[in-house]
């Protein structure tokens, strides 16, 4: 390379061979998407709101949001012929949710329904009195629900998790289940609009590692942010010891204001590729680890699309290639690096943005030592218990080694028991861990209220983590480390009506306000007449809804009665009588 740029030699030159024998064997191996096979799910133009690979809350997003104008009701057609496999239904998610197998071995995704066309519907109506559930998961025979290619299957919506009106659709395999993305398969997305680079970080990774002499990241803003980037200052950073890069950018449409995700980012270092992700296909086991892949924390606070372009040991993403070390880099020979990134959107337009840093020989030594009160092996089951906690990790839950610290907590209003920090909130984690917390002075016809609580510094909320209480402790499983609590669930949920009436001739549906404002709510039980009565749940927006259908009720007069239940069993009914 001329210049030393010193990756532990043979392990460098053993790790470029395996790269280059990869390559080699992927050019080989490269799938060919079918581009005439799906027809779009819209009859509208399609713009996108968000793309397949964008970060998302724990997760790179799974498909196309497609837009359908700020409206409901658009008409949704089927991509291709096949048969409904699935019909999930969910006042979370998907919402009003459709999955179709195809003959060519894909399975197609719709999301966020308003509702289905009546032969679907009429089924899953027929299922959800069977089953006396709103919520259901259905997986239909082939023979079924058969649908061809442009049948209208149901109308768009705003259902489940979603933020406002409009279309998720995902390609999947169907023998996999995994995700695939969508615009591979030649959707007509209008887009000659090069990516964003607003920043890169550069990365100390060691404890003697050092970037402009601190052991601290650094973030260098750019002065032009698309085509040929270049930072705002010209004068080359210092790096010193084992160095890790990232990037902060995204991607646009046209006609659209809303960002995207990258599909290939690339990093060269002194001409020589060093690491690349390109999004093509996700893993669903494995997609929470874009909590790994992005900076947590900056992301937690502010949605930055920040790409490392380096790999934490226990980041189990497929989607990475050319990496050389993990992507991380060794700097110690004082002379002047040349570090280039090229990021390409999947309609082949470029943004590159290249930049010397300044290898030095010495840096600054950080202190050595365990900081915590224990470390966390990430590739070990890690245990700690003091009198007011025990906390039980197994193996393969973190990404890296943890230096584990209790401290006490920001308090928490109503918490029973003064809070307590478990490491730090920004601390990304894979799969749930064991929490116990002391808590012996609760009165015993108290202990089944008691729940463990979550102070979210973002939502700036208490959230519940749920539990159980045995003897002084009660435990819950979570996703979280930060500042935690117990609190006391004595309240039942509330029920009050939106639009209900006794006088309901002409009237096509009825909706009621539900909430709880803490444990949350567990069971919805609505009746009429004494029978299981279908209503839909808005989770979103604490509503349920019934609409009047003469299969399932007569004309005449009827009593109705509503149970909600929360987590803790504090319950609510509320009882009244109507005419339809």
């Amino acid at each position: 390379m001329g210049k030393e740029l010193k990756l532990s030699n043979l392990r460098f030159l053993a790790t470029v061979f395996c790269v280059t024998l990869y390559n080699i064997v992927s050019l080989a191996q490269v799938q060919v998407y079918p581009q005439d096979y799906f027809r779009s799910p819209l009859d509208i133009p399609l713009h996108l709101s968000g793309n397949f690979g964008e970060l998302r809350t724990n997760h790179f997003h799974a498909g196309l949001d497609i837009k359908t104008a700020q409206e409901e009701g658009k008409k949704i057609y089927a991509a291709a012929d096949g048969y409904v496999s699935r019909i999930k239904v969910s006042p979370f998610g998907y919402g009003y949710a459709m999955y179709i197998d195809h003959p060519n071995g894909y399975t197609t995704v719709y999301g966020h329904l308003k509702e289905y066309s009546p032969f679907i519907a009429k089924y899953v109506f027929r299922e959800q009195y069977k089953m006396e559930t709103f919520t259901i998961d259905l997986f239909p025979k082939p023979e079924e629900l058969p649908v061809l290619k442009g049948d209208v299957i149901a109308l768009s919506g705003n259902s489940g998790g979603s933020g406002g009106p409009h279309l998720h659709f995902e390609v999947r395999e169907t023998k996999t289940e995994k995700l695939v993305n969508p615009l591979l398969f030649g959707f007509d997305i209008k887009d000659k609009i090069q990516p964003i680079i607003n920043a890169v970080m550069i990365v100390p990774m060691s404890e003697t590692s050092s970037v402009g002499g601190s052991g601290n990241y650094k973030t260098l803003d750019t002065k032009v942010h698309s085509g040929k980037c270049a930072l705002k200052s010209i004068v080359p950073m210092t790096v010193h010891g084992d160095i890790g890069f990232a990037i902060h950018t995204m991607d646009m449409a046209d006609g659209n204001s809303n960002r995207c995700g990258i599909y290939r980012i690339e990093l060269k270092v002194d001409g020589l590729v060093v690491y690349a992700q390109q999004m093509d296909k996700l893993d669903f086991g494995t997609t929470r680890s874009m909590n790994a892949h992005t900076f947590y924390e900056i992301f937690k606070k502010n949605r930055s699309q920040i790409h490392r372009s380096y790999r934490l040991p226990n980041n189990m993403l497929d989607i990475y290639d050319n990496l050389v070390n993990d992507g991380i880099l060794t700097f110690t020979d004082d002379q002047l690096h040349s570090i280039e990134y090229s990021v390409t959107d999947i309609k082949g337009n470029v943004s590159t943005l290249a930049f010397n840093v300044k290898s030095i020989s010495t840096g600054a030594i950080k202190p050595a030592g365990l900081k915590g009160k224990a470390l966390f092996d990430f590739e070990k089951d890690s245990y700690f218990e003091n009198d007011r906690v025990k906390v039980s990790v197994t193996a393969f839950t973190l990404y890296e080694n943890l230096d584990f610290d209790v401290v006490n907590g920001r308090p928490i209003q109503g918490s029973v028991v003064p809070a307590i920090l478990l490491a730090n909130p920004y601390v990304p984690i894979h799969g749930h861990y064991e929490l116990s917390l002391k808590a012996d002075k609760i009165a015993e016809d108290k202990r089944n209220k008691a729940i463990v609580v979550r102070w979210d510094p973002e939502k700036d909320k208490v959230l519940s983590e749920g539990g159980n209480y045995h003897e002084g402790w009660i435990t819950c499983e979570t996703q979280y480390f930060g500042h935690f609590g117990v609190m006391i669930d004595s309240i039942a949920p509330s029920i009050s009506s939106i639009d209900f009436a006794t006088a309901m001739k002409g009237r096509k549906k009825f909706s009621m306000k539900i909430y709880d404002s803490l444990s949350g709510i567990d069971q919805i039980i609505p009746k009429i007449d004494g029978k299981w009565a279908l209503m839909e749940y808005d989770a979103k927006n604490n509503k349920l809804s019934y609409y009047f259908n003469e299969e399932y009720l007569s004309h005449g007069s009827h009593t109705f009665s509503l149970t909600i239940i929360d987590a803790v069993g504090n319950s609510k009914e509320y009882t009244s009588k109507f005419d339809w």
